[in-house]
Protein backbone atom coordinates (compact mmCIF):
# COMPACT_ATOMS: atom_id res chain seq x y z
CA UNK A 1 0.00 0.00 0.00
CA UNK A 2 2.70 2.20 0.88
CA UNK A 3 4.19 1.38 -2.87
CA UNK A 4 1.26 1.94 -4.45
CA UNK A 5 0.64 5.63 -2.63
CA UNK A 6 4.73 6.10 -3.74
CA UNK A 7 3.46 5.61 -7.37
CA UNK A 8 0.13 7.93 -6.81
CA UNK A 9 2.66 10.94 -5.55
CA UNK A 10 5.23 10.31 -8.24
CA UNK A 11 1.98 10.54 -11.11
CA UNK A 12 1.07 13.73 -9.79
CA UNK A 13 4.19 15.31 -9.87
CA UNK A 14 4.96 14.19 -13.43
CA UNK A 15 1.27 15.65 -14.36
CA UNK A 16 2.05 19.03 -12.82
CA UNK A 17 5.52 19.43 -14.09
CA UNK A 18 3.71 18.68 -17.93
CA UNK A 19 0.80 21.09 -17.49
CA UNK A 20 2.52 24.02 -15.80
CA UNK A 21 5.58 23.67 -18.30
CA UNK A 22 2.79 24.34 -21.18
CA UNK A 23 2.91 27.60 -22.86
CA UNK A 24 -0.63 26.67 -24.09
CA UNK A 25 -3.44 30.07 -23.30
CA UNK A 26 -5.57 29.06 -20.42
CA UNK A 27 -8.43 28.45 -22.23
CA UNK A 28 -10.83 31.39 -20.22
CA UNK A 29 -8.41 34.22 -20.55
CA UNK A 30 -9.46 35.79 -23.69
CA UNK A 31 -7.75 36.43 -27.10
CA UNK A 32 -7.12 39.34 -28.93
CA UNK A 33 -6.72 40.07 -32.48
CA UNK A 34 -3.59 41.32 -33.80
CA UNK A 35 -3.22 44.91 -34.64
CA UNK A 36 -4.52 46.38 -38.15
CA UNK A 37 -1.08 45.52 -40.38
CA UNK A 38 1.15 48.93 -41.66
CA UNK A 39 -0.27 49.95 -44.80
CA UNK A 40 1.89 47.55 -47.58
CA UNK A 41 4.88 49.02 -48.68
CA UNK A 42 6.00 48.72 -52.59
CA UNK A 43 6.17 50.56 -55.79
CA UNK A 44 4.02 53.09 -56.38
CA UNK A 45 3.93 52.49 -60.57
CA UNK A 46 4.35 49.56 -62.49
CA UNK A 47 3.34 47.73 -66.11
CA UNK A 48 0.91 44.48 -67.12
CA UNK A 49 2.83 41.27 -66.79
CA UNK A 50 5.38 42.22 -64.18
CA UNK A 51 6.02 41.29 -61.01
CA UNK A 52 6.32 43.20 -58.08
CA UNK A 53 6.67 42.36 -54.42
CA UNK A 54 4.49 44.00 -51.24
CA UNK A 55 5.51 43.99 -47.77
CA UNK A 56 3.15 44.49 -44.66
CA UNK A 57 3.74 43.93 -40.87
CA UNK A 58 1.59 43.57 -37.88
CA UNK A 59 2.06 42.92 -34.20
CA UNK A 60 -0.29 40.82 -31.64
CA UNK A 61 -0.85 42.22 -28.61
CA UNK A 62 -0.71 38.10 -26.77
CA UNK A 63 2.69 37.90 -28.35
CA UNK A 64 1.29 35.04 -30.81
CA UNK A 65 2.44 34.34 -34.33
CA UNK A 66 0.90 36.08 -37.13
CA UNK A 67 -0.03 35.46 -40.69
CA UNK A 68 -0.29 38.20 -42.86
CA UNK A 69 -2.83 38.04 -46.73
CA UNK A 70 -3.22 40.70 -49.54
CA UNK A 71 -6.04 41.75 -51.23
CA UNK A 72 -4.50 43.12 -54.44
CA UNK A 73 -8.22 45.02 -55.05
CA UNK A 74 -8.49 43.17 -58.63
CA UNK A 75 -10.68 40.73 -57.76
CA UNK A 76 -8.15 38.50 -55.93
CA UNK A 77 -6.79 38.09 -52.19
CA UNK A 78 -3.57 36.01 -51.10
CA UNK A 79 -3.50 32.96 -49.65
CA UNK A 80 -1.98 33.48 -45.53
CA UNK A 81 1.28 33.79 -45.71
CA UNK A 82 3.37 31.04 -43.29
CA UNK A 83 3.29 32.25 -39.56
CA UNK A 84 6.08 34.78 -37.82
CA UNK A 85 6.90 36.58 -35.14
CA UNK A 86 4.71 39.69 -33.51
CA UNK A 87 5.54 42.34 -35.58
CA UNK A 88 7.75 40.69 -38.44
CA UNK A 89 7.41 41.71 -41.83
CA UNK A 90 5.77 39.97 -44.77
CA UNK A 91 6.37 39.94 -48.69
CA UNK A 92 4.59 38.66 -51.31
CA UNK A 93 4.82 38.94 -55.04
CA UNK A 94 1.98 40.30 -57.60
CA UNK A 95 1.44 40.82 -61.10
CA UNK A 96 -0.98 42.62 -63.03
CA UNK A 97 -2.40 41.35 -66.51
CA UNK A 98 -4.51 44.95 -66.82
CA UNK A 99 -4.01 48.88 -66.44
CA UNK A 100 -5.50 50.72 -63.64
CA UNK A 101 -5.71 51.94 -59.93
CA UNK A 102 -5.02 49.29 -57.88
CA UNK A 103 -5.67 49.98 -54.09
CA UNK A 104 -3.13 47.20 -51.92
CA UNK A 105 -4.01 46.16 -48.34
CA UNK A 106 -3.11 43.44 -46.23
CA UNK A 107 -4.53 41.31 -43.30
CA UNK A 108 -3.42 39.82 -40.59
CA UNK A 109 -4.85 36.50 -38.28
CA UNK A 110 -2.99 35.31 -35.02
CA UNK A 111 -2.34 31.27 -34.61
CA UNK A 112 -6.12 31.28 -32.74
CA UNK A 113 -7.94 32.16 -36.01
CA UNK A 114 -8.67 35.93 -34.59
CA UNK A 115 -8.29 38.53 -37.51
CA UNK A 116 -7.47 41.66 -37.74
CA UNK A 117 -8.88 44.82 -39.72
CA UNK A 118 -7.69 45.46 -43.49
CA UNK A 119 -4.99 47.89 -43.56
CA UNK A 120 -5.40 51.32 -45.30
CA UNK A 121 -4.54 51.25 -49.51
CA UNK A 122 -1.59 51.08 -50.73
CA UNK A 123 -2.12 53.12 -54.47
CA UNK A 124 -0.56 50.88 -57.35
CA UNK A 125 -1.04 52.21 -61.20
CA UNK A 126 -0.40 50.66 -64.05
CA UNK A 127 -0.44 52.88 -66.82
CA UNK A 128 -2.62 51.82 -70.39
CA UNK A 129 -1.71 49.05 -72.36
CA UNK A 130 0.86 50.00 -74.87
CA UNK A 131 1.80 53.14 -72.54
CA UNK A 132 4.51 51.56 -70.63
CA UNK A 133 6.40 48.73 -70.01
CA UNK A 134 10.09 47.30 -68.62
CA UNK A 135 11.82 44.50 -70.24
CA UNK A 136 15.08 43.01 -69.22
CA UNK A 137 17.97 41.87 -71.56
CA UNK A 138 20.83 39.79 -71.27
CA UNK A 139 22.22 36.30 -70.53
CA UNK A 140 23.77 34.31 -68.15
CA UNK A 141 26.06 36.90 -66.62
CA UNK A 142 26.22 40.27 -65.55
CA UNK A 143 25.05 42.65 -68.17
CA UNK A 144 24.49 46.77 -67.67
CA UNK A 145 22.86 49.06 -69.67
CA UNK A 146 24.63 52.66 -69.56
CA UNK A 147 22.79 55.07 -72.22
CA UNK A 148 19.91 54.81 -74.19
CA UNK A 149 18.74 56.62 -77.26
CA UNK A 150 14.99 56.47 -78.75
CA UNK A 151 15.81 55.87 -82.73
CA UNK A 152 14.10 56.88 -86.26
CA UNK A 153 12.19 53.88 -86.65
CA UNK A 154 10.43 54.06 -82.89
CA UNK A 155 13.26 52.11 -81.62
CA UNK A 156 15.71 52.15 -79.11
CA UNK A 157 19.72 51.48 -78.87
CA UNK A 158 21.16 50.21 -75.71
CA UNK A 159 25.11 50.50 -74.58
CA UNK A 160 26.49 49.10 -72.07
CA UNK A 161 28.79 45.77 -70.68
CA UNK A 162 28.43 42.50 -70.43
CA UNK A 163 30.29 39.67 -69.47
CA UNK A 164 27.81 36.91 -70.43
CA UNK A 165 28.95 37.45 -74.51
CA UNK A 166 31.90 37.79 -76.01
CA UNK A 167 35.70 35.75 -75.59
CA UNK A 168 36.78 38.03 -71.88
CA UNK A 169 35.20 38.42 -68.53
CA UNK A 170 33.94 42.23 -69.80
CA UNK A 171 33.13 43.31 -73.28
CA UNK A 172 31.15 46.14 -75.10
CA UNK A 173 27.42 46.01 -75.52
CA UNK A 174 24.99 46.89 -77.86
CA UNK A 175 21.75 46.31 -78.81
CA UNK A 176 18.74 47.49 -80.49
CA UNK A 177 14.76 47.16 -79.27
CA UNK A 178 12.09 47.61 -81.08
CA UNK A 179 9.38 49.70 -79.76
CA UNK A 180 8.06 47.45 -77.41
CA UNK A 181 11.46 46.88 -75.91
CA UNK A 182 12.07 43.67 -77.28
CA UNK A 183 15.54 42.81 -78.37
CA UNK A 184 16.14 43.09 -81.94
CA UNK A 185 19.85 42.51 -82.46
CA UNK A 186 23.18 42.77 -79.80
CA UNK A 187 26.54 43.03 -80.57
CA UNK A 188 29.50 42.19 -78.49
CA UNK A 189 33.12 44.67 -79.16
CA UNK A 190 36.11 44.15 -77.25
CA UNK A 191 39.80 42.55 -77.08
CA UNK A 192 41.24 39.42 -74.89
CA UNK A 193 41.12 41.26 -71.50
CA UNK A 194 38.42 43.88 -70.26
CA UNK A 195 36.53 46.65 -71.51
CA UNK A 196 33.76 48.71 -69.49
CA UNK A 197 31.33 51.28 -71.16
CA UNK A 198 29.96 53.83 -69.13
CA UNK A 199 28.84 56.21 -71.44
CA UNK A 200 27.88 56.46 -75.55
CA UNK A 201 26.09 59.28 -77.95
CA UNK A 202 24.60 59.18 -81.03
CA UNK A 203 26.76 60.30 -84.04
CA UNK A 204 25.85 62.60 -86.85
CA UNK A 205 26.66 59.99 -89.59
CA UNK A 206 23.91 57.48 -88.19
CA UNK A 207 25.93 55.00 -85.82
CA UNK A 208 27.15 55.32 -82.18
CA UNK A 209 30.24 56.37 -79.91
CA UNK A 210 30.88 54.65 -76.71
CA UNK A 211 33.41 55.25 -74.24
CA UNK A 212 35.47 53.42 -71.24
CA UNK A 213 37.93 51.63 -70.04
CA UNK A 214 40.12 48.67 -71.05
CA UNK A 215 42.95 46.58 -70.15
CA UNK A 216 42.87 44.45 -72.98
CA UNK A 217 45.91 46.58 -75.33
CA UNK A 218 47.53 48.40 -72.49
CA UNK A 219 51.33 48.03 -73.40
CA UNK A 220 52.36 47.95 -69.24
CA UNK A 221 49.91 44.93 -68.06
CA UNK A 222 47.01 45.85 -65.20
CA UNK A 223 47.25 49.15 -66.41
CA UNK A 224 43.99 50.84 -68.08
CA UNK A 225 43.26 53.41 -70.64
CA UNK A 226 40.37 55.13 -72.15
CA UNK A 227 38.55 53.18 -74.49
CA UNK A 228 37.50 54.82 -77.27
CA UNK A 229 34.66 52.91 -79.77
CA UNK A 230 33.03 53.80 -83.23
CA UNK A 231 30.38 51.86 -84.45
CA UNK A 232 27.71 52.19 -87.21
CA UNK A 233 23.98 51.69 -86.93
CA UNK A 234 23.87 48.22 -87.25
CA UNK A 235 26.59 47.78 -84.37
CA UNK A 236 29.69 46.94 -86.26
CA UNK A 237 32.77 47.94 -84.89
CA UNK A 238 34.23 50.84 -87.53
CA UNK A 239 37.41 51.73 -85.33
CA UNK A 240 38.59 51.51 -81.76
CA UNK A 241 41.20 53.64 -80.09
CA UNK A 242 43.41 53.52 -76.69
CA UNK A 243 44.11 56.79 -75.30
CA UNK A 244 46.59 57.46 -72.46
CA UNK A 245 47.59 60.69 -70.63
CA UNK A 246 51.05 59.63 -70.53
CA UNK A 247 52.22 57.32 -73.45
CA UNK A 248 55.18 56.11 -72.29
CA UNK A 249 54.60 56.00 -68.18
CA UNK A 250 53.96 52.53 -66.98
CA UNK A 251 52.68 54.35 -63.69
CA UNK A 252 49.36 55.43 -65.03
CA UNK A 253 45.49 54.70 -65.40
CA UNK A 254 42.87 56.46 -67.26
CA UNK A 255 39.06 56.42 -67.44
CA UNK A 256 36.51 57.88 -69.49
CA UNK A 257 32.70 57.95 -67.70
CA UNK A 258 30.99 60.73 -70.19
CA UNK A 259 31.28 61.12 -74.43
CA UNK A 260 29.94 63.48 -76.40
CA UNK A 261 30.01 64.21 -79.94
CA UNK A 262 31.46 67.37 -80.64
CA UNK A 263 30.36 70.60 -83.26
CA UNK A 264 33.37 69.99 -85.64
CA UNK A 265 32.69 66.01 -85.35
CA UNK A 266 34.92 65.13 -82.84
CA UNK A 267 33.93 63.82 -79.48
CA UNK A 268 34.65 65.21 -76.29
CA UNK A 269 35.77 62.75 -73.16
CA UNK A 270 35.62 63.21 -69.36
CA UNK A 271 36.60 61.24 -66.77
CA UNK A 272 40.13 60.48 -64.44
CA UNK A 273 43.70 59.95 -64.64
CA UNK A 274 45.77 58.17 -61.95
CA UNK A 275 49.72 58.85 -62.00
CA UNK A 276 51.12 56.64 -59.67
CA UNK A 277 54.80 57.57 -60.46
CA UNK A 278 54.08 61.23 -59.43
CA UNK A 279 52.18 60.13 -56.37
CA UNK A 280 48.62 61.73 -57.76
CA UNK A 281 46.10 59.41 -57.14
CA UNK A 282 43.23 61.37 -59.11
CA UNK A 283 42.95 64.20 -61.68
CA UNK A 284 39.71 65.18 -63.37
CA UNK A 285 40.77 64.69 -67.21
CA UNK A 286 39.37 65.99 -70.32
CA UNK A 287 40.65 64.71 -73.65
CA UNK A 288 39.48 65.87 -77.09
CA UNK A 289 39.37 64.17 -80.34
CA UNK A 290 38.93 64.32 -84.03
CA UNK A 291 36.13 61.99 -86.03
CA UNK A 292 38.41 59.29 -86.73
CA UNK A 293 39.23 59.51 -83.03
CA UNK A 294 43.06 60.47 -82.48
CA UNK A 295 43.39 62.43 -79.41
CA UNK A 296 44.19 66.69 -80.12
CA UNK A 297 44.51 67.40 -76.84
CA UNK A 298 43.91 66.59 -73.11
CA UNK A 299 43.83 68.52 -69.97
CA UNK A 300 43.96 67.45 -66.18
CA UNK A 301 42.14 69.50 -63.63
CA UNK A 302 42.42 69.43 -59.82
CA UNK A 303 44.46 69.72 -56.83
CA UNK A 304 46.26 67.87 -54.28
CA UNK A 305 43.41 65.68 -53.59
CA UNK A 306 41.48 63.19 -55.50
CA UNK A 307 39.51 64.56 -57.95
CA UNK A 308 37.32 63.36 -61.02
CA UNK A 309 34.94 64.05 -64.09
CA UNK A 310 31.74 62.20 -64.20
CA UNK A 311 30.01 63.97 -66.62
CA UNK A 312 30.72 66.31 -70.30
CA UNK A 313 29.00 68.56 -72.21
CA UNK A 314 29.32 71.19 -74.98
CA UNK A 315 28.45 74.42 -74.12
CA UNK A 316 26.98 77.50 -76.56
CA UNK A 317 29.95 79.16 -76.66
CA UNK A 318 32.22 76.40 -77.69
CA UNK A 319 34.12 75.48 -75.01
CA UNK A 320 32.58 72.45 -71.98
CA UNK A 321 31.20 72.10 -68.49
CA UNK A 322 32.09 69.50 -66.81
CA UNK A 323 30.36 68.05 -63.47
CA UNK A 324 32.43 65.63 -61.02
CA UNK A 325 33.75 65.53 -57.68
CA UNK A 326 36.79 66.72 -55.70
CA UNK A 327 38.40 66.30 -51.98
CA UNK A 328 40.96 69.64 -53.04
CA UNK A 329 38.88 72.38 -53.02
CA UNK A 330 35.64 73.39 -51.60
CA UNK A 331 34.78 73.38 -48.15
CA UNK A 332 34.99 70.07 -46.51
CA UNK A 333 35.21 66.13 -47.18
CA UNK A 334 34.35 66.10 -50.94
CA UNK A 335 32.56 68.67 -53.10
CA UNK A 336 30.74 69.10 -56.18
CA UNK A 337 32.95 70.16 -59.39
CA UNK A 338 32.02 72.13 -61.96
CA UNK A 339 34.40 73.50 -64.34
CA UNK A 340 34.15 75.56 -67.42
CA UNK A 341 36.81 75.53 -70.17
CA UNK A 342 36.88 77.29 -73.10
CA UNK A 343 37.22 75.43 -76.74
CA UNK A 344 40.51 74.16 -76.18
CA UNK A 345 39.71 72.73 -72.71
CA UNK A 346 41.95 75.99 -70.93
CA UNK A 347 40.11 76.45 -67.39
CA UNK A 348 37.62 79.41 -67.94
CA UNK A 349 36.20 78.71 -63.60
CA UNK A 350 35.56 76.46 -61.29
CA UNK A 351 32.99 75.88 -58.70
CA UNK A 352 32.08 73.85 -55.94
CA UNK A 353 28.89 72.60 -54.07
CA UNK A 354 27.94 70.41 -51.14
CA UNK A 355 27.28 69.92 -47.88
CA UNK A 356 29.24 68.42 -44.74
CA UNK A 357 29.71 64.72 -45.96
CA UNK A 358 30.59 63.39 -49.34
CA UNK A 359 28.90 65.32 -52.67
CA UNK A 360 29.13 64.41 -55.71
CA UNK A 361 27.95 65.86 -59.20
CA UNK A 362 27.20 62.78 -61.08
CA UNK A 363 24.96 64.64 -64.56
CA UNK A 364 25.64 68.09 -66.35
CA UNK A 365 23.81 69.63 -69.21
CA UNK A 366 23.51 73.47 -70.38
CA UNK A 367 20.11 74.97 -70.10
CA UNK A 368 17.34 76.57 -72.36
CA UNK A 369 18.95 80.06 -69.89
CA UNK A 370 22.43 79.72 -70.43
CA UNK A 371 22.73 78.18 -67.38
CA UNK A 372 23.51 74.71 -66.17
CA UNK A 373 21.55 71.92 -64.09
CA UNK A 374 23.77 69.03 -62.25
CA UNK A 375 22.44 66.08 -60.33
CA UNK A 376 24.02 63.81 -58.31
CA UNK A 377 24.14 63.22 -54.16
CA UNK A 378 24.55 64.94 -51.27
CA UNK A 379 26.28 64.35 -47.93
CA UNK A 380 26.02 60.80 -49.09
CA UNK A 381 21.89 60.35 -48.71
CA UNK A 382 19.89 62.54 -50.84
CA UNK A 383 19.93 63.38 -54.74
CA UNK A 384 21.20 66.83 -54.92
CA UNK A 385 19.87 68.71 -58.01
CA UNK A 386 21.67 72.30 -58.56
CA UNK A 387 20.99 75.15 -60.78
CA UNK A 388 23.29 77.99 -61.86
CA UNK A 389 23.52 80.64 -64.28
CA UNK A 390 26.25 80.80 -67.32
CA UNK A 391 28.99 81.62 -64.60
CA UNK A 392 28.76 78.93 -62.00
CA UNK A 393 27.07 80.93 -59.57
CA UNK A 394 24.29 79.17 -57.91
CA UNK A 395 20.37 80.25 -58.64
CA UNK A 396 19.01 77.29 -56.20
CA UNK A 397 19.52 74.00 -55.11
CA UNK A 398 16.71 71.00 -54.33
CA UNK A 399 17.53 67.70 -52.46
CA UNK A 400 15.14 64.93 -52.61
CA UNK A 401 15.11 61.45 -50.82
CA UNK A 402 13.27 59.15 -47.49
CA UNK A 403 16.02 58.12 -44.40
CA UNK A 404 18.37 56.17 -46.84
CA UNK A 405 20.26 56.66 -49.65
CA UNK A 406 19.54 58.39 -52.86
CA UNK A 407 21.49 59.31 -55.86
CA UNK A 408 21.28 60.76 -59.73
CA UNK A 409 22.46 59.31 -62.09
CA UNK A 410 21.48 61.47 -65.25
CA UNK A 411 19.54 64.60 -65.71
CA UNK A 412 17.99 66.30 -68.47
CA UNK A 413 16.13 69.29 -69.12
CA UNK A 414 12.62 68.40 -69.93
CA UNK A 415 10.29 70.05 -72.86
CA UNK A 416 8.34 71.91 -70.38
CA UNK A 417 10.99 74.00 -68.85
CA UNK A 418 11.47 71.41 -65.93
CA UNK A 419 13.78 68.40 -65.21
CA UNK A 420 13.72 64.62 -65.17
CA UNK A 421 16.36 62.88 -62.83
CA UNK A 422 16.94 58.98 -63.10
CA UNK A 423 19.23 57.54 -60.56
CA UNK A 424 18.34 55.12 -57.38
CA UNK A 425 16.44 54.80 -54.07
CA UNK A 426 16.51 52.81 -50.84
CA UNK A 427 14.19 54.73 -48.86
CA UNK A 428 11.29 54.15 -51.38
CA UNK A 429 10.17 51.65 -53.50
CA UNK A 430 10.04 47.32 -52.88
CA UNK A 431 13.64 46.00 -53.12
CA UNK A 432 16.89 46.58 -51.11
CA UNK A 433 17.72 49.75 -53.92
CA UNK A 434 15.15 50.82 -56.59
CA UNK A 435 15.51 52.60 -59.85
CA UNK A 436 14.26 56.45 -58.98
CA UNK A 437 12.26 58.74 -61.62
CA UNK A 438 12.20 62.43 -60.38
CA UNK A 439 10.11 65.14 -62.17
CA UNK A 440 10.43 68.64 -61.22
CA UNK A 441 9.42 72.20 -62.29
CA UNK A 442 11.41 74.44 -63.80
CA UNK A 443 12.69 75.75 -60.33
CA UNK A 444 13.44 72.62 -58.98
CA UNK A 445 9.88 71.90 -57.25
CA UNK A 446 8.79 68.06 -57.00
CA UNK A 447 6.25 67.41 -59.23
CA UNK A 448 6.08 63.80 -59.20
CA UNK A 449 8.46 60.50 -58.18
CA UNK A 450 8.04 57.07 -59.31
CA UNK A 451 10.31 53.87 -58.48
CA UNK A 452 10.41 50.79 -60.74
CA UNK A 453 12.34 47.13 -59.56
CA UNK A 454 11.82 43.62 -57.49
CA UNK A 455 13.31 42.79 -54.61
CA UNK A 456 16.53 43.47 -54.85
CA UNK A 457 18.91 45.51 -56.38
CA UNK A 458 17.79 47.73 -59.42
CA UNK A 459 19.71 50.49 -60.44
CA UNK A 460 18.71 53.97 -62.84
CA UNK A 461 21.71 55.09 -64.86
CA UNK A 462 20.32 56.95 -67.77
CA UNK A 463 17.01 58.84 -68.85
CA UNK A 464 15.51 60.37 -72.20
CA UNK A 465 12.53 62.36 -72.84
CA UNK A 466 10.66 61.12 -75.79
CA UNK A 467 8.71 62.74 -78.04
CA UNK A 468 5.35 61.83 -77.10
CA UNK A 469 6.00 63.47 -73.30
CA UNK A 470 7.20 60.09 -71.91
CA UNK A 471 10.38 58.71 -70.42
CA UNK A 472 12.84 56.14 -71.49
CA UNK A 473 15.18 54.48 -68.71
CA UNK A 474 17.95 52.44 -68.84
CA UNK A 475 20.28 50.52 -66.05
CA UNK A 476 20.14 47.46 -64.53
CA UNK A 477 18.16 44.89 -62.39
CA UNK A 478 19.35 42.03 -59.66
CA UNK A 479 15.35 41.04 -58.78
CA UNK A 480 13.82 38.02 -60.34
CA UNK A 481 13.31 37.13 -63.01
CA UNK A 482 17.03 38.52 -63.89
CA UNK A 483 19.57 35.61 -64.74
CA UNK A 484 23.54 35.88 -63.74
CA UNK A 485 24.48 38.76 -61.90
CA UNK A 486 22.18 41.41 -63.55
CA UNK A 487 20.24 42.69 -66.20
CA UNK A 488 20.14 45.27 -68.80
CA UNK A 489 16.99 46.76 -67.10
CA UNK A 490 14.88 49.11 -69.83
CA UNK A 491 11.67 51.14 -68.94
CA UNK A 492 9.52 53.16 -70.92
CA UNK A 493 7.16 55.48 -68.85
CA UNK A 494 3.89 56.95 -70.54
CA UNK A 495 4.29 60.40 -68.76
Amino acid sequence: MKSFAGVITVVFLVVSVISFGCSKKNPEEPNNAPSTPAVPAGPSTGFIDSSYTFTSSATDPDGDSISIRFCWSNGDTSSWSSFVGSGDTVSMAHSYSQSGTFGIKAQAKDKNAAVSNWSDALQFNIPGAGSGWAKLLGGSGEDVGKWVNATSDGGYIIAGWTTSYGASAADAYLAKADSSGNELWHTIIGGPVDEWIYSACKTSDGGYVLTGTTDSYDPYWGSNDVYLLKADGSGNEVWHKVIRCDPDSSGTEECAYSVKETSDGGYILAGFRNNYDQDTLTQAYLVKTDASGDKLWDKLFGGSGKDWANSVAQTSDGGYIIAGATESFGALLRDVYLIKTDASGNESWHKTFGGAGYDEGRSVCETSDGGYILAGYINSGDIYLIKTDASGNELWSKTFGGTNYETAYSVQQTSDGGYIIAGITDSYGTGVEDVYLVKTDASGNELWSKTFGGADDDEGYFVQQLSNGGYIVVGKTQSPPASGGSDVYLIKTSD
